[in-house]
């Protein structure tokens, strides 16, 4: 069963509901969640970025936002939350999350039509990235990218980093090192990466002012 989403005009006021395939194939503005996982381990400073499933429709094996998802009609921002329990196994509460404002995106890949007002949070989480618990079909893995090395790569200062990633093989978590180029993020028009680490910096530099 299909989805029902709220959708918006293009000032965010809610014009109506709509299946969620019909959403992307008309084009209608509607709200996403987007919560990105904060860690410190060994003195160092990390963003996780989700590996997408193989068997996703859009995008399949390339890093995303850690956790994100369609809110469904009559949901807030901070139901959201759910997508942590669904997609990565955390239980985490409203308290813990810094709002850091709407994201508006648009844009088209194959006929579908994707015009989100995405409110975007994070969070700081140290649990080790193979004690997490992927959900099928959506997630495969995690990578965890050292703060100033994002920085590095999303201003073309440098065009790999090293990155430590878990991933789901048979039923097993296997951690391992390997090179990361910025072409194995979902392409996004405006710098949105660059700005995450950005914030991740001011976050643990202990700044209260914090926005995407």
């Amino acid at each position: 069963m299909d989805e029902i989403l709220d959708i918006f005009d293009a000032k965010m006021h809610l014009i109506g509901t709509a299946p969620r395939e019909e959403v992307h194939e008309k084009g209608y503005w509607h709200q996403t969640f987007h919560c990105w996982i904060l860690q410190e381990e060994n003195n160092e400073h990390y963003v996780l970025f989700q590996i997408r499933d193989k068997k996703k429709g859009t995008a399949p094996n390339m890093f995303d936002v850690t956790a994100a998802g369609h809110l469904k009609s009559g949901e807030t921002k901070e139901d959201g939350l759910r997508e942590l329990n669904e997609e990565l196994g955390l239980q985490i509460s409203i308290d813990q999350l810094v709002y850091l404002g709407i994201r508006i995106t648009a844009s088209e890949n194959k006929n579908q039509i994707n015009k989100e007002f995405a409110q975007v949070y994070l969070t700081r989480n140290d649990t080790p990235i193979d004690k997490y618990v992927f959900q099928d079909g959506e997630v495969s893995g995690l990578v965890q990218i050292k703060v100033s090395d994002g920085l590095k790569l999303c201003s073309g200062e440098t065009e790999t980093i090293r990155c430590k990633t878990v991933k789901k093989i048979a039923n097993q978590m296997c951690v391992s090192y390997s090179d990361v180029s910025f072409n194995q993020f979902i392409p996004r028009i405006d710098s949105y990466y660059y700005k995450v680490f950005i914030m991740a910096e001011r976050f643990f530099a202990g700044n209260r002012y914090l926005s995407i």
